[in-house]
């Protein structure tokens, strides 16, 4: 066997966890048999966004806003990747929100101009658009996705 197969391998495993991961959660403890105390219930619904999320992110996800949205560089193993950066037109000076997803369904456009829209996000400054932010289901180890549905684009190059 050559020494390049364990190299191999040992590089697709550190790929692998390189991936777009989060920290697991802390294990529940449980009482134990003989009378130990419970665990400290949480008021938290389970159906909330997970915890982490910026005061301005959490504004974000109720209201239609003007946003530049440019690709992030990001590319993950696997999903939600935050592949797009979402930055507020009147808040320039905030930094951008990592998007995993683009909505265009409410715009009805060809493939063609998806297409074209999603290589202008590669240059400065990406698309203008108007949209709301929206939490996602959780697809993948990173957690819930965040998807900016776009009602309207505003300017592309």
């Amino acid at each position: 066997m050559s020494p390049r197969r364990p190299l191999l391998a040992a590089t697709l495993a550190l790929g692998l966890l390189a991936g777009c991961s989060r920290n697991a959660p802390p294990p529940e403890s449980k009482p134990s048999e003989s009378g130990g105390t419970p665990p400290a219930q949480t008021d938290k619904p389970a159906d909330t966004p997970p915890a982490g999320g910026t005061p301005a992110e959490t504004a974000a996800t109720r209201e239609t806003a003007t946003y530049y949205v440019r690709d992030s560089g990001i590319r993950c193993i696997a999903p939600p990747c935050p592949a797009f950066i979402a930055t507020r037109v009147d808040k320039p000076d905030e930094d951008g929100l990592q998007v995993t997803e683009l909505d265009l369904n409410a715009l009805g456009l060809s493939q063609e101009k998806i297409d074209s829209l999603m290589e202008a996000t590669h240059t400065a400054p990406g698309i203008k658009v108007e949209g709301i932010l929206g939490i996602g289901a959780s697809v993948g180890p990173a957690g819930p996705a965040k998807i900016l549905r776009i009602s309207r684009v505003l300017e592309s190059k």
